[in-house]
């Protein structure tokens, strides 16, 4: 303990230096504004950075950060690498099942492709199959891949998996209801208020942030400090979907058997690109509301489900 709140001071003062030479640079670039408002300037070039201004505007909600992107911020000039084969080939030599959902599926039916603009990868389990992805968490650290867990209330509902130059992969654990799946779902909340301040402080944070989660391993985003920048509820879909897959030859990933009427459950018109898109607002499988509200949490708890989660956190950090 004594070892993690050094840590977090370090951090702290890190932050601190960083955040004053920002504010010098800031300093800077107000000043050679000011020289520079009387110089000529071209009225194409104008017309073109409105056009991509207003782009902007209209594909993300004011004040919208991207929590992702700022925790990868420090990859190269061309971004991580959209790659989701690496990943998928090892889950099925060593038999595991799952099902390609969300962008990357929506890209690969729709275009053929991942989207340009895809973050991260998002992949569906049964969580009856946790142990089986455990014990094949070796095979993924030797593949370069650093492994976390997230929790809601203690139950493991996530695993993340990390390999630098590469976006992320998330590996969705869904358990049953009758005749539906659900999981936690979750929204990064952004720079708390007031945004014209904390904005400049904001994606210092997610770096310590991140650090901090790589120390502790799981990150359980129904506790602090954790709680405060997310807003929760319950991915809700027919089981159906999940239980009938077949392993699409060209993309050579399990896909939904029905996944045109899957598409449609969640994306409506799904063959139509859309510039703007909020998936916590206008998802079809998104419900915003606790998953407590909806399920009896205590039903999918294991008896000796603390010393489950300690097993679990050894076996991840054991990787480390």
């Amino acid at each position: 303990m004594k070892q993690i709140i050094t840590n977090i001071k370090r951090l702290m003062d890190d932050l601190l230096k960083k955040s004053a030479i920002m504010k010098e640079k800031e300093t800077k670039s107000r000043g050679m504004r000011k020289r520079h408002v009387m110089e000529p300037f071209s009225t194409n070039n104008t017309r073109e950075k409105s056009e991509t201004d207003q782009d902007q505007l209209e594909t993300e909600p004011a004040g919208a950060v991207d929590e992702e992107t700022i925790e990868t911020a420090d990859e190269s000039a061309e971004g991580p690498v959209k790659d989701y084969l690496s990943f998928v080939r090892i889950l099925n030599a060593n038999n595991l099942p799952y099902c390609m959902d969300s962008g990357v599926l929506l890209g690969l039916m729709r275009d053929g492709k991942l989207f340009d603009h895809e973050k991260d990868v998002d992949l569906q389990m049964w969580a009856d199959y946790e142990e089986d992805l455990r014990k094949a968490l070796p095979v993924f650290r030797e593949a370069g891949y650093q492994v976390t867990i997230w929790l809601y209330k203690g139950l493991i509902y996530q695993y993340r998996f990390l390999k630098e130059g590469y976006i992320p992969v998330h590996l969705m654990l869904f358990r049953r209801y009758g005749e539906w799946a659900w999981c936690p779902a979750g929204e990064g909340i952004g720079p708390p208020f007031p945004r014209r301040i904390t904005r400049h402080f904001y994606p210092y944070f997610v770096i310590a942030r991140k650090r901090l989660r790589d120390k502790l391993i799981a990150t359980d985003v129904s506790a602090y400090p954790w709680k405060f920048r997310r807003s929760l509820g319950t991915w809700w879909v027919p089981a159906e979907y999940f239980d009938n897959t077949f392993y699409h030859e060209e993309f050579e990933t399990f896909i939904p058997e029905k996944w045109r009427e899957y598409l449609g459950f969640r994306y409506k018109d799904w063959q139509f690109p859309r510039r703007k898109w909020n998936f916590w607002r206008r998802d079809g499988a998104l419900k915003r509301v606790m998953p407590e509200k909806r399920v009896n949490l205590d039903l999918y708890r294991p008896k000796n489900g603390k010393a489950k989660l300690f097993e679990v956190r050894r076996a991840v950090r054991q990787l480390i």
